[in-house]
């Protein structure tokens, strides 16, 4: 994709005042510091006071550019993660560690990115505040990292090891005027392990209490310090393998009938019904033969055995167990609807993969040198990989009819099914049932590469006799994602085979069909596909059958660059009453490109494209760059005057020129107040502009199909819970013509908006920090944030289209304009692309809290509180419609209350962590109350966690730990019994579920120093 248009402002090279300044700056630092820049001071100036002694290896927390003390300080609000809790926590993907900060969503983990459908499967992604990866900025070491998932500035996590990983610093609050506007909802730096001395070796084993979840981990730190201990170069190397495959079977939570709402009659409360096996959850095709009614169906349900002979189907001791079987008015919607309780039924969440199944290896490599005091010279290179695959099923009939269906003159109908009808048919036969057992499961293969090298200078000089230190980098980053799918089906062909009849000898073949075409403006007779073979759905898939449905893919490769340039000077200024005040002003540049890949089965204009798959696909490049400029001051007002023991303002400001879609302007103020020594109060405020990335703009087109239901249908009008006042009313106008069939396979039609405008985001926090002087070492914060985001860059779902057109006061909206209906009314296609949305709104408070004490004997008591409470969280997706409010407040993924404790025992021999993670309580709607459903809540959910270490020689350690020790299973409320995931929460995107769908798992480890 070629560039659309050449900015005018930020020119590169630099130019102007501020790029002059920070070219002296840099320059002077790097050809001489002081004697460059300045007069030397005298010589009793010359000695550091302890807040000036500061070297090269001062930390600067993030949140600012300006060199301040760690911990709470500051007036943006900071969670940190250390080396400890990582290790106590006993995860290896750093992702999992993280999200049990109350501030994060759950978005994307091997638990919950295990279906290719959902997209990205395997990657480990941040989402704080559930607003969308999209808004969460990661960083490394302060600085950018490549991003994994096409079209976005999303980071696969998984390519960090938490072994590498030396603390995790987290902040909200007015974070895009100093690093982005992709970070609106804030920023998570991961820190990780340099300047390392010596040799470190770490062995572990991990597995499931069940023993079905087997994972090895070995990774080695090797550094050495060289030129008398002023340079260091430090090597990193990490391979695991996470082998098991843990499938819905394999769990009781998931292996059973699931839990469903139901009521009898239209005015009962909701209750719940367990143990609940769809029809259509059978190895062996379902039918309704015979002249029945809602009040016999079960005289006419059929299935057959596996060589096709017509028998009686073995139901549960229940039965039909639907508590209002009047509804199933048809014999489409007693095989879409109908349940039992068991029999030969199996579970709906059979072959359900619960963990992705993975490989990973990472080498990285850091060099860092002192030429002197003004110029420290670094630079790292990151190598890592992962190999992912996905299985699930691929082929199954609904009972839907239309193309699910078998022609009423088929070869394949034997006498007994005619008997059994009463007679010849004289309509088609839907048909019910999976062919998990006769096709196989899908697999879908990932590889993913990732290299990132960085270098560049930092270093501390003075300017005008006042400190001041500066920092330059170049980096270059490429991230690449192979896929491919292997025993796919065509569903194309698999209905062009159950289009069947017989030829003059007798054999069952494929017949032709009417199709409409464009060119006569009439229906025309069209020839079966070539090399099509006929499908009995009453038996067993015979080899050949199998053969023609059957397809595996090349490997599509997706590549995304990403070139940064960034390079800032900080340092004082003048005096004020509070001390000095300090300037920040830095320049950065960033160039990314996506060049989003197809297998070319699916690309029309490659030579192995086959129409016949049903899923066609065009690659897509795509590529922006931006020139941005940014500053921040600080100004230290008051200092050790009554009721004002310290005041400092804030400011801070970014100018960012896209070549796509102009110039925005980011703004941040900051007030930190404390009026004693003991309580600092803070407050942000900021503002920031998002425009659309490439993958929202210029999302690769693609043509496929999806299970889907029409929100008219009967069912659904009866008992969706997320019907509105105006759903009936708008179904009723459109009187579609079938409203008896629920799922539906309809196209989907993905497509970007380059039309897209940019987004606007005003965030707000205050909070107070309290130290009391007469309890040693505790630590209390508390933190209000407000994030608002307006004009939103959001994609829907499909089904979340076809609702949101319906459920409005007027059918004049955008969503039924991605909605296509036929003359009839009856659904033909969505189109699926993003849009601007209203708003998204999320208010809450971050309250955390240390304390440690030192025992007797060389202990040491320690704890730590996280705790989050979610005020508000909605999404308005419709302007023109201000009161359609989405509440995703207590929605599963979402709890009003989210927190851990851990507490801590340690020695220099063993040490010993207990960790309590809780979620109060969730439902699966905001209409789901106790007026309308018996038990409408999960209730709370507390998992415990345990870690030990013993050191048994000063270079040997061992370490063990259990996480959810006593086994605790997902609630039993519909929707939350696989995990409580909700895919299409808000406007946000996918939110997965918090519940833990693996049970007890636990590992082991040996540490070795050298």
């Amino acid at each position: 994709m070629s560039k659309t248009r050449q900015s005018s402002a930020l020119k590169f090279p630099c130019r102007g005042p501020l790029a002059g300044a920070i070219a002296t700056i840099l320059i002077g630092g790097l050809l001489g510091g002081p004697q460059a820049l300045a007069q030397e001071r005298a010589s009793t100036e010359d000695e550091p006071t302890a807040d000036q002694a500061q070297t090269l290896d001062t930390i600067v927390v993030t949140g600012s550019r300006i060199r301040r003390e760690a911990g709470f300080d500051g007036p943006a609000p900071m969670s940190t993660i250390d080396a400890a809790a990582i290790t106590a926590s006993g995860h290896t993907q750093i992702t999992d560690v993280v999200n049990q900060l109350p501030g994060f969503a759950i978005t994307q983990t091997g638990q919950t990115s295990n279906q290719y459908e959902v997209g990205n499967p395997g990657i480990n992604a941040l989402d704080l505040r559930g607003m969308g990866v999209q808004r969460t900025l990661t960083l490394v070491d302060s600085r950018r990292q490549v991003p994994s998932i096409p079209g976005t500035s999303g980071v696969d996590l998984s390519m960090i090891p938490s072994s590498l990983v030396e603390r995790v610093e987290v902040i909200t609050g007015g974070a895009s005027a100093l690093y982005g506007a992709d970070a609106v909802n804030g920023v998570a730096n991961f820190i990780l392990k340099r300047d390392f001395d010596g040799l470190e070796a770490n062995i572990r084993y991990g597995n499931s209490s069940r023993f079905d979840m087997p994972s090895t981990t070995a990774d080695v730190l090797f550094g050495k310090n060289f030129a008398d201990n002023r340079g260091n170069f430090t090597l990193f190397g990490f391979a695991e393998r996470t082998s098991g495959e843990v499938s819905g079977q394999d769990r009781p939570w998931t292996a059973g009938g699931m839990p469903l709402y139901e009521r009898a009659n239209a005015g009962d409360r909701r209750v719940i019904t367990e143990g609940n096996r769809n029809f259509y959850n059978s190895p062996n095709a379902q039918v309704v033969l015979g002249n029945c009614n809602s009040s016999n169906w079960m005289n006419c349900l059929y299935t057959f055995d596996a060589n096709g002979q017509l028998r009686r189907p073995q139901l549960g001791p229940g039965g039909l167990v639907n508590l209002n079987p009047g509804a199933l008015n048809t014999g489409n919607a007693l095989l879409q609807q109908g349940r039992t309780d068991g029999g030969e039924y199996g579970a709906y969440y059979d072959n359900w993969m619960l963990s992705v199944p993975s490989d990973r290896q990472t080498v990285r490599s850091t060099v860092n040198f002192d030429f002197n005091e003004h110029a420290r010279f670094f630079a790292n290179l990151t190598y890592s990989q992962s190999q992912t695959q996905t299985r699930n099923r691929e082929l199954a009939a609904y009972g839907s009819g239309y193309e699910e269906s078998v022609p009423y003159d088929s070869p394949f109908i034997t006498q007994d099914m005619i008997d059994a009808n009463g007679g010849a048919f004289t309509d088609n036969i839907s048909f019910a049932r999976h062919f998990d057992n006769d096709f196989g499961l899908r697999r879908t293969d990932y590889e993913r590469k990732l290299l990132q090298v960085v270098t560049g200078l930092e270093g501390d000089f003075e300017l005008f006799s006042r400190n001041w230190n500066y920092s330059g980098y170049v980096s270059y980053g490429r991230s690449e994602e192979r896929s491919r799918s292997l025993n796919a089906a065509a569903l194309p062909r698999f209905y062009a085979g159950l289009n069947s009849t017989a030829d003059a000898n007798g054999n069952a073949v494929c017949n032709g069909s009417w199709v409409w075409s464009d060119v006569l403006n009439d229906w025309d007779w069209a020839a079966p596909m070539a090399g099509c073979v006929a499908i009995n759905p009453f038996a067993q898939l015979t080899p050949e059958m199998v053969k023609w449905l059957s397809y595996d893919t090349d490997w599509s490769k997706t590549q995304m660059t990403q070139k940064v340039a960034s390079a800032y000077a900080s340092g004082g200024l003048f005096d004020l009453p509070g001390g000095e005040a300090q300037l920040v002003v830095g320049m950065e540049y960033r160039s990314e490109s996506n060049n989003v890949g197809v297998s070319p089965q699916f690309n029309a204009n490659h030579a192995l494209f086959d129409p016949s798959l049903g899923y066609t696909a065009t690659p897509l490049i795509g590529e922006y760059s931006v020139k941005e400029a940014f500053g921040e001051i600080h100004l230290p007002l008051i200092s050790g005057a009554p009721g004002a023991e310290r005041l400092s303002l804030d400011l801070a400001g970014r100018v960012s020129d896209y070549n796509l879609s102009g110039r925005t302007t980011t703004t941040k103020v900051g007030l930190e107040w404390a009026p004693i020594e003991d309580l600092t109060l803070r407050g942000t405020y900021g503002k920031a502009i998002r425009a659309p990335n490439i993958g929202e703009m210029f999302t690769a087109g693609v043509v496929s199909g999806a299970w889907l239901y029409d929100p008219c249908n009967d069912y659904s009008l009866a008992n969706s819970t997320g019907n509105t006042q105006y759903t009936a009313a708008n179904c009723a106008q459109i009187a579609p013509s079938d409203t008896a069939t629920y799922w539906q396979w309809l196209d989907v039609i993905y497509s970007g908006n380059t039309e897209l405008g940019p987004e606007t985001a005003k965030t707000t926090t205050f909070g107070a920090v309290f130290r009391p002087r007469f309890i040693n070492n505790l630590v209390i914060s508390a933190d209000y944030y407000k994030i608002d985001l307006r004009n939103v860059i959001a994609g829907l779902a499909p089904q979340t289209i076809l609702q949101r057109c319906v459920d409005l006061a007027s059918m004049d909206n955008q969503f039924c304009g991605l909605v296509t209906r036929n003359a009839t009314g009856d659904l033909v296609d969505v189109s699926v692309q993003q849009l601007n949305l209203a708003q998204s709104l999320a208010r809450g408070v971050d309250i955390n809290a240390t304390w440690f004490t030192q025992l007797p004997r060389g202990h040491r008591l320690s704890l730590d509180l996280n705790l989050g409470r979610n005020l508000e969280r909605i999404d308005i997706a419709d302007a023109a419609n201000p009161d359609d409010v989405w509440n995703n407040l207590e929605i599963f993924g979402t709890p009003q209350w989210k927190g851990s404790l851990r507490t801590g025992l340690s020695h220099e021999k063993y040490s010993v962590y207990w960790t309590l993670r809780g979620y109060s309580k969730m439902r699966a709607s905001e209409y789901a109350t106790y007026e309308t459903y018996e038990r409408p809540w999960s209730g709370s959910m507390f998992y415990n966690d345990i870690y030990a270490s013993y050191q048994l020689t000063p270079k040997v350690s061992v370490s063990a730990g259990m996480n959810n020790m006593f086994d605790r299973s997902p609630p039993r409320i519909p929707g939350a019994e696989a995990g409580g995931s909700n895919f299409n929460q808000g406007i946000a995107g996918t939110s997965s579920g918090l519940y833990d769908v693996i049970g007890r798992t636990f590992h082991l480890s040996l540490n070795f120093k050298l």
